[in-house]
């Protein structure tokens, strides 16, 4: 029924695309300009994309919209190298260049985004209804941003600017696996003010792909937000207020255990972020940026018992919300003063970083612990010639956990002509133990026997060596045609990876054992051979270390590949845009322990593939936009890991099936 629906949705929707091919028949004479998009991620100052030593992936609201993705899971799908792991309780966990979990810092205009649950950020919870576009470093950017960072860096760059003096967007989606996202922005311009507000909400109704007689593996989500930015723009001095608020409530339907007793949890997550900009031009080549910001986040469940009989639920007596509540804040200021001209021979920036990280909880030591850090880093940017610069780097942290950490990196970029750009970096990456792994305190009993997991105040800080090599070549072969090729090559190392100890007289606690190492290469061919029509294709391969290699005789990196094509064409005179985004994610080896024993075993992660096909349609100048498609065409579910001798063992959670999706945006 919800099908049929939506199909008799894109029918209207293509009846008004051939109602509109007399009326909307413009001839665009505009002239075009080409414009260099401009990147922030671990700049000096904003600059041009082919300024940059840093190689940084952009991806525009246009791709947003024309995905249709309301949440940054969705928008990184078919992204090559970017590889999406799914728990029903944690959320959307990502992984870049092999690396995952603590290792990749994802933050909002340069804010962390905080509030791991075992390690993960849930990408679920990222909205992207006030998102300008999404930039990406692969690889580690310490020296910028501290800490989670040596898998690389995302930072989504929210929507600052507006022309006219009274702006306004309202969007309204539905997806027929019963989720409904609206969303609504309104901004004010007056004199040197520009007030704008945001706000909407995500219904999911949650399904099952296992087949499970009562578990939702892809729980409901329930999640409302807001926001407001307040702009003062004076002649050199700009100052920004950021303030956003969510709420999200996950709930997690349970199935009976072997006694047929029936818990089920509803998991509520509260974020207050609030953040203040500050970027000037001083001393006639100076840039300076300020930004203070202060984070709450907190993380609760209410339990209940389900009568098997009558499935009436009760709240629970024993698993009560003032014994799980964890409550994370985050409070610091970053400043960094530089050179405002990348055009001179000789530019710099150097700054300092200083934060306070807060926990408080009952299964936190002593109730509350905080980790103090102060940081400073610098960067020195010398053109050698012309063609050639090389960007030294070095970061000073002082921690009151670890004590004294160094980072250094390199950067080079060689202009070999006009159409090409070779870049190469080394960087030293850290990532400190978190407040967690620190102070941990969790007591835990089944039957008679009660298991104690905790942290360990004495771990070191993980520590990677990082090379990257990439190779830029773009030629233009007319006003809108154009080609490029990019390949890249990458080399990670880390140390002292922190994971939980063996049991041991039922005690488990955080111990550096661990150590990874990931090496690869990707090729990136985009070619537009006219305005209407481009097309972009990708293939890329990772190994990945793993320290119970030795163990079966294999080479040292177990190699899985990967590849993702684009295509979009635009029918301009009828506002039209067809849209293809896929994705081939190869066979991944891996190891595993067998529950219960000590014995290891090989398992295979499956081959899928993954493929959205969507179609906007503009209205009225484009004050109007509909997007319709579907997502996951080819229906792929659960992922089937087999172990050595062939049988299945575990389903790896990746997509829930095909779904259309119809997405109205009216801006006025």
């Amino acid at each position: 029924m919800r099908m049929s629906k939506l199909f008799i949705s894109v029918g209207m929707l293509l009846f008004f695309c051939i109602g509109n091919i007399t009326a909307q028949q413009v001839i665009d004479t505009t002239k075009v300009i080409d414009l260099e998009e401009v990147i922030v991620t671990a700049q000096f100052v904003p600059q041009s994309e082919k300024n940059v030593v840093y190689k940084v992936k952009s991806i525009s609201n246009k791709i947003i919209l024309n995905k249709g993705a309301s949440n940054l899971r969705e928008l990184f799908q078919q992204e090559l190298n970017i590889d999406l792991n799914q728990n029903s309780v944690f959320g959307t966990n990502i992984e870049i260049q092999g690396i995952s979990k603590e290792n990749i810092k994802i933050l909002i205009d340069g804010v962390p985004v905080v509030g791991r649950l075992n390690g993960i950020i849930d990408l679920s919870q990222i909205n992207l209804s006030n998102i300008e576009r999404v930039e990406v470093i692969e690889g580690p950017v310490s020296v910028y941003y501290g800490t989670d960072a040596m898998g690389g860096v995302i930072n989504l760059i929210t929507k600052k600017t507006q022309k006219e003096k009274f702006e306004g967007v309202i969007s309204a989606s539905y997806e027929d696996v019963n989720a409904v996202n609206l969303n609504a922005s309104l901004g004010v311009k007056f004199g040197n003010n520009t007030m704008r507000l945001n706000g909407g909400k995500y219904n999911f109704n949650g399904l099952s792909t296992n087949n499970a007689p009562r578990n939702l593996n892809w729980s409901e989500r329930k999640q409302g937000f807001g926001g407001l930015t307040y702009i003062y723009q004076l002649e050199k001095t700009k100052i920004r207020y950021s303030g956003n608020l969510s709420d999200e409530t996950l709930f997690s339907v349970g199935e009976p255990d072997r006694r047929g007793r029936i818990k089920d949890i509803n998991y509520n997550t509260k974020r207050i972020d609030n953040s203040v900009n500050i970027q000037s031009k001083v001393a006639s080549n100076k840039f300076l940026d300020i930004t203070a910001s202060y984070l709450d986040y907190e993380r609760y469940h209410n339990a209940y018992d389900v009568n098997p009989i009558t499935l009436e639920s009760t709240i629970s007596t024993t698993d009560i919300k003032e014994n799980n509540i964890v409550n994370f804040t985050y409070g610091g200021v970053k400043a960094q003063l530089g050179k405002s001209e990348y055009s001179e021979k000789l530019n710099y920036a150097f700054g300092t970083d200083i934060n306070v990280e807060t926990t408080k909880g009952s299964r936190i030591l002593e109730g509350k612990q905080k980790i103090q850090t102060i940081a400073l880093f610098g960067s020195l940017n010398y053109k050698l010639t012309n063609n050639f610069e090389i960007q030294p780097a070095v970061r000073q942290t002082w921690n009151n956990t670890y004590g004294v950490l160094l980072s250094p990196a390199i950067n080079s970029k060689i202009k070999l002509n006009k159409n090409s750009v070779l870049r190469f970096s080394y960087a030293q990456g850290f990532r400190a133990p978190s407040l967690k792994e620190l102070f941990l305190d969790f007591h835990i009993s089944a039957g008679p026997r009660t298991y104690i997991i905790s942290g360990n105040e004495n771990l070191k800080v993980e520590k990677s060596n990082s090379f990257n090599v990439q190779y830029s070549f773009k030629k233009k072969l007319d006003v809108y045609k154009w080609y490029s090729i990019e390949p890249s090559l990458f080399y990670n190392d880390i140390s002292n990876l922190i994971a939980l100890s063996e049991m041991v007289n039922n005690n488990r606690n955080y111990i550096n054992i661990d150590r990874f190492k990931s090496v690869g290469g990707k090729i990136d061919v985009a070619f537009q051979p006219n305005k209407q029509l481009s097309l972009k294709t990708g293939v890329s391969i990772i190994g990945r270390y793993n320290k119970f290699t030795d163990n079966f005789n294999t080479d040292e990196f177990l190699y899985s590949p990967e590849m993702s094509s684009n295509i979009n064409y635009q029918v301009n005179n009828l506002g039209l845009g067809f849209n293809i985004f896929y994705k081939f994610t190869g066979e991944r080896t891996g190891f595993i322990k067998e529950v219960g024993t000590n014995n290891l075993l090989k398992t295979t992660r499956k081959s899928f593939h993954n493929l959205d096909a969507t179609i906007l349609k503009s209205f009225f100048k484009k004050k109007i936009q509909v997007t319709t498609g579907v997502k996951n065409l080819l229906n792929v579910k659960d992922i089937v890991t087999v172990n050595e001798i062939g049988a299945a063992h575990t389903r790896d959670m990746q997509l829930w099936g095909r779904s259309f999706y119809i997405k109205t945006t009216i801006k006025f």
